[in-house]
């Protein structure tokens, strides 16, 4: 099938999340004027393989590589988008493989050990794990914050502020956020995400790391037109 990460990603979205990735992402100063190869660069860039914490990766299927995986010494990787055939890999990597949508009502949740057991595997071998969904967004980053939870001492919150540092533009759904939210409290018994009421439609919940988001984005944008003082 035909990659466009990005694009797939933005349609299935719902209005408060694209709002938020226009508040987030679009509302900044502008750029120079860039070429066609700096354009594909950025793209490999912001989609490619960022190391997230130590000994895991976190990318996007449509731009990870053999090569990618042999330099990073990646020895497990995790394939959450059956949407995609993956590339010819080397036969000594182990695949793990996630049959999971990009849509708030599946069940991600199922594969939340099995991911992290991969995690702990690679860790005491001394090797890393690779985490790609079709845009390095949303399953990849839940599957990722899920592992950090069970195979260190970060909260789910400590997790999500160190991926979302390494990799800015990790969006999980906000169903997949709510199975993090009720993993965080199977598994150490409290929660330090809250689901509050969306601005946008108060039906909706969202993690309240989002609102923080936005609101610092906001704030960030609106600075960008004040005088300094």
């Amino acid at each position: 099938m035909k990659c466009n990460a990005q694009g797939d990603w933005f349609k299935q979205t719902t209005p408060f999340l694209r709002f938020q990735t226009a508040v987030l992402f679009y509302l900044k100063p502008p750029t120079p004027t860039t070429t066609v190869e700096t354009t594909k660069m950025s793209v490999r860039g912001t989609l490619g393989m960022s190391d997230v914490y130590p000994g895991i990766y976190l990318g996007s299927a449509c731009v990870v590589t053999p090569h990618d995986l042999f330099t990073r010494n990646v020895k497990c990787l995790v394939w959450a988008t059956p949407e995609i055939d993956p590339v010819p890999l080397p036969e000594d990597l182990r695949v793990v493989r996630v049959y999971v949508k990009d849509e708030e009502q599946q069940q991600i949740s199922h594969y939340f050990p099995s991911v992290a057991q991969a995690y702990r595997k690679c860790l005491d071998a001394d090797c890393s794990m690779c985490v790609v969904c079709r845009a390095g967004i949303s399953r990849s980053a839940t599957l990722v914050l899920a592992a950090l939870m069970t195979c260190s001492d970060l909260s789910l919150r400590e997790a999500y502020t160190i991926v979302k540092a390494a990799r800015p533009i990790i969006r999980p759904n906000h169903g997949f956020f709510k199975q993090l939210v009720e993993y965080e409290r199977e598994i150490r018994g409290r929660t330090t995400v809250a689901l509050v009421p969306s601005p946008y439609d108060s039906r909706e919940l969202v993690p309240d790391v989002y609102l923080e988001e936005i609101q610092q984005g906001v704030q960030g944008t609106f600075n960008m037109f004040l005088p300094l003082a």
